[in-house]
């Protein structure tokens, strides 16, 4: 995959009678390319998503940004602050499984109607846990997850009334985790949870923890940003894509 010139656009797809606002991103030049619809933190269609579908894109790739929260807040952007954290919590807790799955369904369908030669998911943080799920019930060839938090327990709507993690089995794609070995919400025995699930069910999959990175790592413009560690990541993510 290498560097291309890309156009973006906001599109509606429809879910259930109701429209939902996505970023679409894809190569300038026409052809049919792998999809990818990417999940944004409780944050919403931040910048920081929608410049990420566009690295993604410069790739070779469709990318599609849905906006997670349409039925609540439609095309909700909160700032990197203690109240756009707890107004995106608030959010979160809105967003129950079926909705994830009609969500997701819909980009699908949109992707394959682009002629797209395979679907994957990549999610950040919340949207790594609707990831995850997603990859559970839906069929996508690769999920890309970093630091999604609740897999395990039950704190949020989205992983009840059952740990998300016990769906692990539905999962047939390649599974690619990123974790930050300082994130207080992702302990270790939470990876070690995970590794086992995805071992027991033979799961072609990959953890990778960077043991001195705090949750959100990825993104620039964050004093948790950790560039280096982003950068590592982006070159697995850009393998696992490559296939």
């Amino acid at each position: 995959m290498s560097e291309r010139a890309i156009v973006t656009e906001w599109i509606d797809v429809e879910v259930g009678g109701a429209v939902m606002s996505t970023y679409l991103a894809r190569p300038e030049a026409p052809g049919a390319y792998p999809g990818v619809i990417v999940g944004h933190e409780i944050y919403g269609q931040h910048e920081s998503a929608l410049a990420a579908a566009e690295r993604l894109a410069a790739l070779g790739v469709t990318v599609l940004v849905p906006d997670l929260f349409h039925r609540t807040e439609s095309r909700a952007r909160l700032d990197w602050t203690a109240e756009g954290r707890e107004r995106g919590l608030e959010l979160l807790r809105t967003l129950g499984r079926a909705d994830v799955v009609a969500d997701i369904s819909a980009c699908i369908e949109e992707l394959n109607r682009r002629n797209a030669t395979a679907v994957g998911m990549v999610g950040f943080s919340a949207g790594g846990h609707v990831a995850y799920y997603a990859a559970t019930q839906l069929p996508l060839n690769v999920v890309a997850a970093f630091y999604p938090g609740w897999l395990t327990n039950t704190e949020i709507p989205l992983s009840t009334p059952e740990p998300t993690i016990e769906f692990t089995s539905g999962i047939t794609g390649r599974v690619l985790l990123f974790f930050g070995g300082l994130d207080p919400l992702i302990d270790a025995q939470a990876r070690a949870e995970l590794g086992k699930a995805f071992s027991d069910n033979g799961i072609d999959h990959e953890l990778v923890v960077y043991e001195d990175a705090p949750h959100g790592f990825v993104y620039p413009g964050r004093d948790w940003y950790r560039p280096e560690d982003a950068e590592d990541a982006w070159a697995r993510l850009v393998n696992l894509l490559r296939g």
